[in-house]
């Protein structure tokens, strides 16, 4: 093997380059848990609630929205399952007192706003069939779609 002396070095160049990301806003929802009120007996108020998730961009400024369901005749104050034609009327809320209609700010409903921290957020949805609602026999059922916009 053959050595040679190193190099004497004497000058340098130097050279940059731009390193660069996009982080665009973005949230992602999960839903998954049903808002299940049992058994209801009429003339007696029920309540419920359930939960779901949301995981938005650091920073991200965001409203949830709670649709006004698929009972027909149904509003954001009066939602509405159905059991074949028969309806049983219930109302979703932002707050365990049940005061404020959760929907999409119309209608006298409102949102519930956050900020994105990176990281999974609970929120709870708080559900009551009302003291007042006629029911006949039947199972009933609607759905609710949740939409974050960001």
């Amino acid at each position: 093997m053959l050595c040679l002396p190193a190099p004497v070095l004497a000058a340098t160049a130097t050279a940059s380059f731009t390193v660069t990301a996009t982080v665009v806003a973005s949230c992602t929802l999960n839903g998954g848990i049903p808002l299940a009120f049992g058994t209801y007996t009429p003339g007696v108020a029920k309540d419920a609630t359930t939960t779901f998730t949301a995981t938005c961009t650091t920073g991200t400024p965001y409203a949830l929205d709670l649709s006004v369901g698929s009972g027909s005749g149904a509003s954001f104050a009066t939602r509405r399952m159905t059991s074949g034609a028969d309806t049983l009327d219930y109302g979703l809320y932002t707050d365990a007192g049940r005061t404020t209609v959760w929907g999409d700010g119309t209608g006298g409903s409102n949102t519930v706003g956050s900020t994105g921290t990176g990281v999974t957020q609970t929120f709870t949805v708080y559900g009551r069939i009302p003291a007042a609602a006629a029911a006949t026999v039947g199972t009933y059922l609607d759905t609710i779609t949740v939409t974050a916009t960001y």
